[in-house]
């Protein structure tokens, strides 16, 4: 048996990394620039007005976990003295004893919805459908 050395260069990765990589970065430069929320400015959510519903959804997203861990179940009934804005209003869009999900719109807000669900409080545009 005779003594081999090998005298040679790793193997270099393939091409189709470096392209992967540098369209997955495209993608996601792109994405940062799209229009997000179904063509709903998302200045439109820092305007005074959205802030305080969106307050109120945070809220609402807060009340129903600590209602859920006292009780052990979800329950509407942590929203009834909610602090709602003039103008707000909640719609229950489904609900049950392990999920919800709540729909915070107002007449301050055209346009804006914020959806409230188990895995917390989203922008969406004020169309159910749209969401």
């Amino acid at each position: 048996m005779s003594a081999t050395c090998y005298i040679g260069a790793m193997p270099t990765k393939p091409a189709r990394t470096a392209t992967l990589s540098a369209l997955l970065l495209v993608a996601l430069l792109v994405s940062a620039c799209a229009p997000a929320l179904g063509g709903v400015d998302a200045s439109a959510f820092e305007t005074p007005a959205a802030r305080e519903v969106e307050r109120a959804a945070q809220e609402a997203y807060h009340r129903m976990e600590l209602g859920r861990l006292r009780l052990g179940v979800y329950t509407t009934n942590v929203l009834v003295d909610l602090d709602l804005p003039r103008g707000a209003r909640v719609t229950v869009e489904a609900f049950g004893d392990d999920t919800y999900r709540l729909r915070l719109t107002s007449d301050a807000a055209l346009g804006l919805a914020w959806i409230v669900t188990p895995d917390g409080v989203r922008r969406a545009a004020a169309d159910p459908t749209a969401s």
